[in-house]
């Protein structure tokens, strides 16, 4: 969930509950006020009637006023006594001149006349017209808290999307950085002091990356470089002494051990000065490669370097997957993969490559998966990993498709080891038919 998002969602929330709240705090009061505006009518027109008895004035029929009916019984002094207390309630009360029962408001009180007689009085005023209002009244809220509800929530949306552009074009910025290339100009230009700041402070950790990248590539390639003639120089020297007649048995085996540390070191070295040619962009040269053939020779090559191994290795071409690059790069990222699922599949086991138009994957058998967050890192090694490895492997194709934008992916299913090359979206404009 995005900051905007959470943003409008606890602010519609927050709306949602206080207009809920007003509309029935004003619903209820509303209805309030009309029941004691139809209480009061009940008062005064059980006061006209209690005086109009006492009086001995002629009483009107009981539904004449305005649909108001009224019932006047006597009641005997312990009755009285017992309720002697204005009450109101709610019922359904029959207008004779309507001939229909109809929902009313009823008010019952206690009086007295000159000879002692006590008299309880019950008066009715319908009250359609009042829920008639009532039902309009909660329509109209109802529809009002919905429009209310739903302005409020485009209000912020709008203006939450506006406020935060300095932040969405910051964020796009990043998306579209790549470790390595030029960053290009910061695109956030705002007022606002905290945007303002996370801008500044991105673009100093930015640039502070990238000088640490290049002061690190430099240091790397500078070692790598300086330690290959010391290495070179060694190897000859041990080479001289293996060439001595009066050395023993014993120091040339201890010689030959040396001589393979320095040659693997050398080779270690190698890879270094590679890898750092590769993300120095020190292979301009590109032609288009049709990896179906480096396949076909890669598996050749392995299948007959490792054949003590009996390791069947396939090739399925449902397409060609031909791609503009360095051919130097192209074959040395097809042969890494080839070669290490050579040498970490088990004796017997199968080596599959599968290609399309889109990309293709190396596969090997395995029974138990890689860590996905280590695999393409220098040096890494497994404990089960054999004698030899430098663990630079993977970590070259991993260059190689950073280099070219090419998709890397490491996938383990039903026992094999699969590492799939893909075209990402930005550079389909150099994948091509096997047929240009």
């Amino acid at each position: 969930m995005n900051l905007s998002t959470k943003i409008i969602l606890s602010l519609s929330a927050f709306v949602l509950v206080a207009l809920g709240v007003w509309g029935t705090v004003f619903y209820y009061s509303f209805m309030g006020e009309l029941t004691e505006e139809m209480d009061e009518t009940l008062d005064d027109y059980s006061e006209d009637i209690i005086i109009w008895s006492l009086a001995g004035e002629p009483m009107p029929y009981s539904d004449a006023v305005a649909y108001n009916t009224f019932e006047i019984r006597e009641v005997t002094p312990e009755y009285a006594s017992a309720n002697n207390r204005i009450r109101y309630w709610e019922s359904i009360t029959y207008i004779q001149s309507q001939d229909e029962d109809v929902p009313a408001r009823n008010r019952t009180c206690i009086f007295r006349d000159a000879q002692d007689r006590y008299y309880e009085l019950t008066v009715s005023v319908p009250t359609v017209e009042r829920d008639s209002i009532s039902e309009h009244i909660l329509k109209w809220t109802v529809i009002l808290y919905a429009v209310l509800l739903v302005a409020i929530i485009g209000i912020a949306h709008s203006v939450v999307r506006h406020s935060l552009r300095p932040l969405d074009a910051l964020l796009k910025w990043f998306d579209s950085y790549t470790h390595g290339d030029s960053p290009g100009s910061m695109p956030v230009e705002t007022r606002v002091v905290e945007f303002r700041k996370l801008s500044d402070v991105a673009k100093e950790a930015v640039a502070r990356l990238e000088s640490r990248n290049e002061e690190q590539k430099a240091f790397i390639g500078n070692v790598s470089h300086e330690l290959q003639t010391p290495l070179s120089v060694c190897t000859a020297r041990i080479e001289m002494l293996l060439s001595d007649p009066d050395l023993t048995q014993s120091q040339a085996e201890q010689l030959m051990k040396i001589d393979r540390s320095i040659r693997d070191l050398s080779r270690i070295n190698k890879t270094l000065l590679m890898i750092h040619r590769i993300e120095n962009d020190s292979f301009p040269e590109s032609e288009k490669i049709d990896f179906s053939v480096l396949a076909v020779e890669g598996i050749e090559l392995y299948s007959e370097i490792y054949a003590s191994r009996n390791i069947d290795a396939s090739l399925d071409v449902r397409s060609g997957f031909v791609f503009e690059m360095n051919r130097q790069l192209a074959s040395m990222l097809m042969n890494n993969l080839l070669k290490n699922a050579f040498v970490h599949g088990n004796p017997g086991s199968k080596v599959k490559v599968d290609m399309s138009s889109e990309g293709f994957s190396v596969s090997n058998e395995g029974a138990v998966p890689l860590d996905r967050d280590k695999i393409f890192t220098r040096f890494y090694r497994r404990s089960s990993d054999k004698d030899g490895s430098t663990g630079l492997g993977l970590a070259i194709v991993h260059s190689i498709c950073q280099s070219y934008g090419l998709g890397l992916e490491y996938f383990w299913k039903s026992g094999w080891h699969i590492f799939h090359i893909s075209v990402s979206f930005q550079n389909r404009h150099v994948l091509l038919s096997p047929e240009t």
